[in-house]
C-alpha cells in the first residue's frame, strides 16, 4: 500500500525546472516520478532519497528525520545516493541508465535520469505468468554482459543485479538500473565510500558480499547475481542459497527441460560458491558463449603461431620483412662481409710502408757505396802524391 503523504504532490516544481507527473516506485532509499523539464518538455525518471522509516514528510515538500538519533545516519546515506547518481553519470553505455543532473532540496537529494519505455525482466514474467523461454533470455544477456564490462571498466560492483533492475524497452533494449548498494574501489583496489556496509538480496548474492568482505568483493561477485538472474529468468523460482550451492553444487538447481546444457553450465559456474571458480571477467563469459565476435577474426593467424617457436630467430625476422625473406639476411651477411675490407686496406697500407721502406733502405746503400768510393780515390791520390814528391 502506497502512504500518499510520503509522496511528492503531483505538480509539485523541483529545482525550478521538473515537474512531478506521475510516482513510478519507491524503494528502501528512495522513491521515483516521472517529471516534466519544464523548460524543454522532456520527459525524465527523478529519484528522491528517502529512508523508509527513518525520513518523513514535513508539509508538502521537506524531508526531515523522524528520530534526531538518526541524523548522521541519514546524512550519510544522503551523501551515499549523491555518489551513485555521481557514477552513473561517468558511464556511458547504451545499457546503463544515464543521469542528467543531480541537485539538493526539500533537506534531500534528487537525481534525474532516463525514462525507460518499459518494463522490468521481473514485471515482465509477472505479466506474462511464465518463466522466459532461453532464446528470450540469449537476446538479453548480452546487453547486459555490454553494461558489467562498462561498470567494471571503472572499478564499480553493481551489487545488486536482479531481475528487477534490468528494464527492457519496447524495441528490446535492456538497461541496467539501481545502483544504490553499487561499490567503487580505487586503483590499489580500496574501497572509497563512506560505509563498508553491503546491502543484498537474499537469493542473488555470494558468500563475500552477505559476509560483508569488502577485500574479496570484484567482477566475481556481481557474476554470481548474473548466475542467479538467469537462473529466475529461465525457472521463475527462487535461486537456492548459497548454502545449498556449497554443499550440492549443480544438483542444487531445478531447470525446465526446455534449457540447454550450455546455458545450465554457464549457470553453474556463475554461481560456483568459490569467488574464484567462477569467471573473473566479463571477456571469459564472452568466450565461453562466443559472443565476443571480433576476437573469431584473427583465428587463422593464431593458428600458425605455435610453429614460429621452431624457427631460428632469424626467421622470425623474416617473417617481418614480406616477399623478399632471405634478402635482408644476404645483405646484413654481406655487411659483415664489407666490414672486413678496411682491414685488409690497412695490410694493403702496411705493405705499401714496407715497400717505401725497402726503396728508403736501397738508396740509402747507395749513397754509402759511392762515400766509400769517394773516401777511397782520395786516400790512393793521396798515396800517388807522397811518391811523386
Amino acid at each position: 500500500m502506497i502512504e500518499q503523504r510520503t509522496m511528492l504532490p503531483i505538480g509539485t516544481i523541483l529545482h525550478g525546472t521538473y515537474r512531478v507527473e506521475e510516482y513510478l516506485s519507491s524503494g528502501g532509499f528512495g522513491n521515483t516520478y516521472v517529471v516534466t523539464n519544464v523548460q524543454f518538455d522532456e520527459a525524465y525518471a527523478m529519484k528522491e532519497f528517502f529512508m523508509k522509516g527513518v525520513s518523513q514528510r514535513e508539509g508538502q515538500t521537506t524531508v526531515s528525520v523522524s528520530n534526531a538519533d538518526n541524523q548522521q545516519q541519514f546524512e550519510a546515506q544522503r551523501e551515499k545516493f549523491k555518489k551513485e547518481a555521481r557514477r552513473l553519470r561517468k558511464l556511458q553505455n547504451s545499457h546503463i541508465v544515464h543521469v542528467h543532473d543531480l541537485f539538493e532540496e526539500n533537506g534531500t537529494a534528487y537525481y534525474v535520469m532516463d525514462l525507460l519505455d518499459g518494463e522490468s525482466l521481473s514485471a515482465r514474467m509477472k505479466r506474462l505468468k511464465r518463466p522466459l523461454t532461453e532464446q528470450e533470455v540469449r537476446a538479453v544477456l548480452p546487453q547486459v554482459l555490454g553494461a558489467l564490462k562498462e561498470v567494471h571498466a571503472r572499478q564499480i560492483w553493481h551489487l545488486d543485479l536482479k531481475p528487477g533492475n534490468i528494464m527492457t524497452d519496447h524495441q528490446g533494449r535492456a538497461v541496467l538500473i539501481d545502483f544504490g548498494a553499487s561499490k567503487q574501489m580505487d586503483a590499489s583496489q580500496g574501497y572509497t565510500g563512506t560505509s563498508t556496509a553491503l546491502c543484498y538480496t537474499p537469493g542473488y548474492a555470494p558468500s563475500e558480499q552477505i559476509d560483508g568482505n569488502i577485500k574479496r568483493i570484484g567482477p566475481w561477485t556481481d557474476f554470481y547475481a548474473l548466475g542467479a538472474t538467469l537462473y529466475n529468468l529461465l525457472s521463475n523460482q527462487q535461486p537456492p542459497s548459497t548454502s545449498d550451492v556449497m554443499m550440492e553444487g549443480a544438483d542444487a538447481f531445478q531447470f525446465p527441460a526446455s534449457v540447454s546444457s550450455e546455458m545450465q553450465q554457464l549457470v553453474v559456474w556463475l554461481m560456483n560458491a568459490r569467488p574464484a571458480s567462477r569467471p573473473q571477467s566479463v571477456e571469459e563469459i564472452e568466450q565461453q558463449l562466443n559472443l565476443d565476435q571480433p576476437a573469431a577474426g584473427p583465428e587463422p593467424a593464431v593458428a600458425e603461431e605455435p610453429a614460429l617457436p621452431e624457427e631460428p630467430a632469424a626467421a622470425e625476422e623474416e617473417e617481418t620483412v614480406g616477399g623478399e625473406d632471405e634478402e635482408p639476411v644476404y645483405v646484413e651477411d654481406e655487411s659483415a662481409y664489407k666490414y672486413t675490407e678496411p682491414d685488409e686496406s690497412d695490410e694493403g697500407y702496411g705493405e705499401d710502408d714496407e715497400n717505401e721502406g725497402n726503396g728508403w733502405r736501397s738508396g740509402s746503400n747507395t749513397v754509402v757505396q759511392l762515400i766509400a768510393i769517394l773516401v777511397l780515390g782520395f786516400i790512393l791520390m793521396m798515396i800517388l802524391r807522397a811518391m811523386v814528391l
